[in-house]
């Protein structure tokens, strides 16, 4: 058989179930299951189903099923165009979309303009005024972390001109006269 006549049959189980086919359509849906395996098998699972539907338990709704529905239905119909824009799947997508956007955004602004970035030939000291010696092998490492052992002017001394670091600006002054 064609495959073109396997789909007609198939189209007409439901009509053949209920036994509504036309006499010349219904004999020809029996010849063709006669010798088609395969729309014998399929006909035959289909008719199972409905007999398995058919014997299961029926259920009995509640008396206010109906107009609990429908006042249901009433409500939501009722709902405002911002109500349903919020409980949207849509806003929720939209959403990730721009906190998606805005860590892109952010890790983007850290790649071109980091907080503390390191400059060639040493590190940047955290304190006014006080700088750190290039690392070289012979000096330890406790030696270049301590303030006092770098031939340096004291940090706290009065310092005529502003210290600027990364867009900030800060004077120092001393509380003597």
């Amino acid at each position: 058989m064609q495959k073109t006549d396997c789909t007609f049959i198939c189209e007409q189980f439901t009509e053949y179930q209920d036994n509504t086919l036309s006499t010349e359509i219904r004999a020809r849906v029996d010849a063709h299951l006669a010798s088609c395996a395969n729309c014998h098998s399929t006909f035959q699972n289909l008719s199972n189903v409905i007999d398995t539907l058919h014997n299961l338990p029926k259920l009995k709704a509640s008396e206010n099923f109906s107009d609990s529905l429908l006042s249901r239905i009433e409500t939501m119909n009722q709902e405002t165009p911002w109500q349903k824009i919020y409980q949207s799947t849509y806003t929720r997508v939209a959403g990730y979309a721009i906190a998606a956007g805005l860590v892109v955004a952010l890790g983007v602004n850290m790649l071109i303009d980091p907080i503390s970035p390191l400059q060639k030939g040493g590190a940047q000291s955290g304190f006014a005024g006080e700088a750190q010696a290039e690392n070289s092998s012979t000096e330890s490492y406790a030696g270049i972390a301590d303030s006092a052992a770098i031939p340096v002017s004291d940090s706290l001394a009065t310092q005529s001109a502003p210290i600027n670091s990364q867009n900030q600006s800060m004077q120092l002054v001393s509380g003597k006269k």
